[in-house]
């Protein structure tokens, strides 16, 4: 078979033809690639403006695709448009690829900013010199250390004036209190506890001051007391007026049954006694009344009985003793007729002591002399009372109630004044005769507000004028 003529291979861009046709092609698609052109480079293009340095973005950048109409192909680039004349039509040419249009966020305004002061330039301190270290150790001399002497001798050195703060006059220490004799040195003591006290002494109110039944006691202080008193077999009730008036058929007293024995018998009494004390620093005025029932040869009676009003005054106030003058006053207010009252007023003028031996003990007493202002004229009569107490703390059930024990011995001396006899009609002196009494007691303070006890007294000897009697006390101070 006869080789056949191979014909020429045709690329894409190869025309074929004559040469003319060939250069008339490649300037059609000449113009058709500026038409091209034109379309995407005509348009503006488009100016990303980026916020400030330092400024943050509010609004992160948004890349919004093409629209629509930037999709759709114009007249130029529709594939029926017309060609010019005289000219082969091109292939179609793929459009362009949208472009992304990118929007800036909105600008922020700039942060407002405090204007900054202008700085202020200070003078610089002047260099100062620093001293020179203390040494770390210091040599200390060597004392030469003293010589052992007795207790006694330092105690010879000291004076007891200046001891007690230069309260003393001059004079008035003893410089040879140190030694002696026991009891000199007891005197010596004494002295000094009176002469020269401790001018760190504050006056203050104390239980074991003020704890017995019987015996007054000699700091004033304000307070309440309610007391019950019951006696048993008070013989010659009319001793000289000073529980009863004249009890005869002549005189201001209770009378005795008409045909009967003339002489009263023993008396049972029971006595409420409500006692007030306002004080203020060393003075104090009291006023107390009460209310009596008494009974005797089967009959009996009750009513309020005679008002005492009293002032008290602290003349001598130590940490060791204290004296005080008291003065009361007895008015009769009670009704002499039915025993429940003297019929006469009466002053009782006296002294108040105290002694404290210790912490715990204290010693009570006072003196006192009862002194009657009318009443009979044969049987009114002075009496002299006396009193004295030991109070000792037994037991302390807590650091602010203490239980205190008391012992007292109570008296009275009948110095003028009769009393109607048991088997005689006529009077009977009573000048002379003592009368003693012993009491033992208890009382329990609650801190130094409220306190109570109980008292029971007998007889101290054969011959009495009271068998027994039993006191309760329950006192209140503010």
């Amino acid at each position: 078979m006869p080789h056949a003529k191979e014909r020429p291979r045709r690329t894409p861009l190869s025309f074929g033809g004559s040469p003319l046709r060939r250069a008339f092609v490649l300037l059609a698609g000449l113009a058709v690639g500026l038409m091209a052109c034109e379309r995407v480079v005509g348009k503006p293009p488009e100016v990303i403006r980026l916020p400030p340095t330092g400024v943050e973005l509010q609004t992160p950048l948004v890349l919004t695709p093409a629209t629509e109409a930037d999709k759709q192909p114009s007249a130029d680039d529709s594939p029926n448009a017309p060609s010019p004349p005289g000219t082969a039509k091109p292939k179609s040419t793929p459009p362009p690829r949208p472009t992304p249009t990118i929007t800036p966020p909105p600008t922020p305004s700039p942060p407002r900013r405090l204007p900054t002061p202008a700085p202020q330039t200070a003078p610089l301190p002047a260099p100062q010199q620093s001293a020179a270290p203390a040494p770390l150790l210091e040599p200390r001399s060597v004392a030469t250390p003293p010589s052992p002497q007795s207790p006694l001798a330092a105690l010879g050195e000291i004076s007891f004036c200046d001891y007690c703060g230069g309260g003393c006059q001059g004079g008035s220490c003893c410089p040879d209190c140190q030694g002696g004799s026991k009891s000199h040195r007891f005197l010596g003591a004494v002295y000094r506890g009176l002469c020269c006290p401790d001018p760190c002494y504050q006056p203050v109110w104390r239980p074991t001051d003020d704890a017995a039944f019987y015996t007054t006691a000699a700091r004033p202080v304000n307070q309440q007391r309610f007391r019950w008193d019951h006696g048993n077999d008070l013989v010659t009730p009319d001793r000289a007026e000073f529980f009863w008036a004249r009890a005869d058929t002549t005189g201001a007293g209770p009378r005795p049954a008409a045909g009967g024995d003339p002489a009263f018998g023993p008396v049972d009494y029971d006595e409420i006694r409500h006692y007030t004390e306002v004080a203020h620093g060393s003075f104090g005025a009291s006023v107390e009344y009460s209310y009596r029932s008494v009974e005797y040869n089967g009959a009996g009676a009750a009513g309020f009985g005679d008002l005492t009003i009293g002032t008290k005054t602290m003349i001598f106030d130590t940490e060791l003793m204290q004296i005080a003058f008291q003065m009361n006053t007895h008015v009769p207010q009670g009704s002499a007729r039915k025993g429940l009252g003297t019929g006469h007023v009466s002053l009782e003028l006296g002294l108040v002591f105290g002694l404290s031996l210790t912490p715990d003990t204290f010693v009570q007493a006072d003196v006192s002399e009862w002194i009657p202002l009318g009443g009979d004229a044969d049987y009114a009569g002075a009496v002299v009372r006396y009193n004295a107490s030991c109070n000792h703390v037994l037991w302390r059930p807590h650091r602010c109630m203490p239980l205190i024990a008391v012992s007292e011995l109570s008296g009275w001396r009948f110095q003028d004044g009769a009393f109607t006899g048991p088997t005689a009609a006529q009077a009977t002196r009573a000048s002379g005769s003592t009368y003693l009494q012993g009491s033992l007691g208890m009382r329990l303070f609650f801190c130094d507000r409220a306190d109570f006890g109980v008292s029971y007294t007998r007889p101290v000897g054969d011959y009495s004028w009271v068998d027994s009697m039993f006191r309760t006390e329950l006192r209140f101070r503010y």
